[in-house]
């Protein structure tokens, strides 16, 4: 009998795991692109006001996630050197935010003020937009994601007996 019940158990708790693991994706997106959209913010108040390098505002930012950190690091390595386009690793990015994030990060300093600005503006609506799906993601399915995994761990194990 304990042997059953710790098979339920066991079924269970990977049911779970794996949704706070689904879970955990839909946090690390979110919080990417809330950085990203921190950091858009932050370039347009500094070219508007104080004109300070592109490296040295991306240094200054606080950023939460470890990719997007990655990411930053990255750019900051091809500003010291002569390449043509940044090498912005994807990680476990969605295809589409990768590459809006290569795209970003290529325009930054290639223009003048007002055109870097305007340039900085059509990148802001775009991660805003994708910035409110993926937040609607985290925290409506993020939630439903470890209750499923519940659900499905202790059928999967109820069935197993």
């Amino acid at each position: 009998m304990s042997v059953k019940i710790f098979i339920v158990f066991l079924c269970a708790a990977i049911g779970v795991s794996t949704g706070y693991a689904v879970m955990r994706s839909y946090r690390r997106n979110y919080e990417y692109l809330d950085g990203v959209c921190a950091i858009i913010g932050e370039l347009k108040r500094n070219i508007a006001y104080r004109r300070d390098g592109a490296v040295s505002v991306l240094r200054a930012v606080d950023i939460k996630s470890r990719q997007l950190e990655k990411n930053v690091g990255e750019y900051i390595a091809f500003a010291g050197s002569k390449a043509d386009k940044p090498e912005i690793s994807r990680g476990l990015l969605p295809a589409e935010v990768h590459s809006r994030t290569s795209e970003l990060f290529a325009s930054i300093g290639r223009s003048d003020g007002q055109s870097q600005l305007d340039e900085l503006d059509m990148f802001a609506e775009r991660f805003s937009a994708l910035r409110g799906v993926a937040e609607n993601k985290y925290k409506k399915l993020g939630g439903v994601a470890v209750k499923l995994g519940f659900l499905i761990g202790l059928g999967v194990g109820i069935l197993t007996l």
